[in-house]
């Protein structure tokens, strides 16, 4: 990965712990402490059990001892149900540790259980109240908002509650196209291009960071042009607004030194 970024030219990576890959809690703190120019590593736990102590213990060993500077959290409530959503009441211990520690929450929601576009607004609107009960803790949307739900049309059409939610002063929100629609676009994404444009006309490029989902967004196309379609293509970004997408918006969220 070291090698991949070198050659790619990016200079810091967040390392995801999302479940689908395994337990990497051990893993990613020791790949930043090996690296900690290069990586700073999330935690992860299963989400829809945050509520046992065991989990809670978790969250401390990992931010404690291990060192993790952030949670993945990758919404999979799958194996549990889903009578409960991730603001239930009974997850505010949880939520409440998490505010503690200060720890930049990456949020990669789902569209459970129905896996349609009303099950995934019913879900951000259950983050939404977390994210507007703990206003001093930073968030960050990973993936963006759904093209399938918002912008069939090449263009985003966000329902009012919806615009509202991505609209939160304490929540990021990540552009990363190619690892779900480079199998349909082809590079350099025209179609991304103009959305990542809509974006940044409603929020600010203050408010968006590029993310590539590395390794696996090489199945549609190189590392390099993950990151080349806006570093080179996007030209309606001022330089200044590419620093901040590019690296810039995340740096001061983990307070990552130039």
């Amino acid at each position: 990965m070291v090698a991949q970024m070198i050659y790619a030219g990016v200079d810091h990576c967040i390392l995801q712990a999302g479940g689908s890959y395994g337990v990497m809690n051990d893993y990613n703190a020791f790949a930043q402490n090996q690296y900690p120019e290069k990586f700073t590593g999330l935690l992860h736990i299963d989400e829809a059990i945050a509520d046992r102590d065991e989990v809670l213990a978790e969250v401390d060993r990992a931010h404690k001892i291990l060192g993790l500077k952030g949670l993945y959290y990758s919404h999979d409530f799958s194996r549990h149900g889903y009578n409960r959503n991730l603001d239930h009441e009974a997850f505010a211990p949880f939520w409440d540790k998490v505010a503690a520690f200060s720890l930049p929450v990456f949020m990669e929601l789902s569209a459970t259980p129905r896996y349609d576009r009303a099950s995934y607004i019913g879900n951000l609107m259950a983050f939404d109240r977390i994210v507007q009960r703990y206003r001093t803790l930073r968030f960050v949307l990973v993936m963006g908002p759904p093209v399938a739900h918002f912008a069939r049309a090449g263009r985003w059409e966000f329902p009012p509650e919806v615009l509202a939610a991505y609209g939160r002063e304490n929540l990021l929100i990540e552009i990363m196209f190619p690892i779900t629609w480079g199998g349909v676009w082809d590079y350099p994404y025209l179609e991304a291009q103009e959305l990542i444009r809509h974006m940044r006309d409603l929020f600010s490029a203050s408010k968006l960071v590029w993310g590539s989902d590395m390794p696996n967004v090489e199945r549609f196309c190189t590392y390099r042009q993950s990151l080349d379609y806006v570093r080179r293509h996007c030209a309606f970004l001022s330089a200044s607004e590419k620093d901040a997408v590019l690296g810039g918006n995340v740096a001061e969220l983990f307070g990552l030194q130039g």
